[in-house]
């Protein structure tokens, strides 16, 4: 793994709403090494290796990160295009520094370790596509808006945006993001590479993706800590960890359609139309409400409670206790 290419995206300071500086160093990214790209009028970027290597009855494998972090003290840094001091504390970890107050600032590896994993994966895959979202941190406001067109021949989607390099996301807000059959498929594979753990978690982008496409997503952890602090660091072997988890997993997959058989397609709208990431989760939710995964208007009730939740204060502890009772009210129903 290149440690000074993880180092030079983690440089990049991008809040919500000012993605500016990262978006164009993936379209720069993308230009260096051939690759397609698509900018969309939110502000997403879309990246495609390999258009001549697929045929009919193949399927793109997909990679997602976002590109906005919470760090707004980062504003004047891109206010003046300067980046974040990157070093390595006394245990080897990753921190940052503002270079403005000498200060320790959240280094944003949520999700900046992310974007360093799925850009990496395109210099060892032939064939792939990529979806780099904004706005993430303030309710995944750029996949709310993902583009139907690109993803119409996506046969799942991987995405890296949660702590350790031990975390998989199993629901999020309320939606399970793959069937029992994708489980059976994988946990082999992510065993072996130490992804061990399932979690249930508040939401980022493959919420989306889960309730607008009909493909089986996962969502794993990349290496950082602390998110949303100043004292935010990132474990490099883990970060390595969760790139080899995704070469694996791409192999293994391959280029095929995973077609969720949970979740009739009507119930898919194929349209265009806050990343809070638990330390440990307790509570364990396989299906919403009578044994249907899928509920969409119980998910959009969670995530803008959460938004809201969040937003004026409230702990993840609490958080956590109203996701729960909100769930078994409604199947009290």
């Amino acid at each position: 793994m290149n440690v000074e290419f993880l180092k030079d995206v983690l440089s990049i300071p991008s809040i919500s709403g000012n993605e500016s500086m990262l978006r164009d160093y993936i379209v720069e990214f993308a230009i260096e090494n051939e690759i397609d790209y698509v900018l969309d009028k939110k502000g997403n970027v879309y990246l495609t290796k390999g258009k001549d290597k697929v045929t009919l009855g193949e399927y793109y494998p997909c990679v997602v990160s976002h590109i906005d972090t919470v760090h707004r003290s980062h504003i004047d840094l891109i206010n003046d295009k300067r980046r974040l001091d990157i070093v390595e504390n006394v245990k080897g970890d990753l921190i940052a520094y503002n270079p403005l107050t000498n200060e320790q600032t959240g280094i944003g590896g949520d999700d900046k370790c992310g974007v360093f994993v799925c850009l990496s994966l395109f210099l060892h895959m032939d064939i792939l596509k990529g979806a780099f979202f904004v706005e993430e941190e303030i309710g995944m406001l750029g996949s709310r808006e993902a583009c139907g067109e690109f993803f119409k021949n996506v046969g799942y989607a991987i995405q890296f945006d949660a702590p350790s390099a031990n975390w998989i996301t199993e629901v999020c807000s309320g939606v399970k993001i793959f069937d029992d059959e994708f489980k059976d498929n994988v946990k082999t594979v992510l065993s072996e590479g130490g992804y061990t753990k399932f979690s249930n978690d508040p939401f980022t982008d493959v919420n989306q993706l889960a309730q607008k496409f009909n493909f089986n997503c996962l969502n794993l952890g990349c290496g950082y800590y602390d998110q949303h602090r100043d004292t935010e660091y990132v474990v490099i072997d883990e970060v390595k960890k969760a790139l080899h988890m995704g070469i694996n997993l791409l192999h293994h997959l391959g280029i095929n359609d995973y077609e969720r058989k949970d979740i009739p397609k009507e119930d898919y709208n194929f349209g265009d139309d806050y990343g809070y990431d638990w330390k440990e989760s307790d509570f364990d939710i396989d299906f919403l409400s009578n044994g249907n995964p899928y509920d969409q208007e119980k998910s959009s009730k969670i995530v803008d409670a959460v938004i809201e939740m969040y937003n004026d204060g409230y702990d993840k502890d609490d958080i956590k206790l109203f996701i729960t009772e909100f769930l078994s009210l409604e199947d009290d129903e």
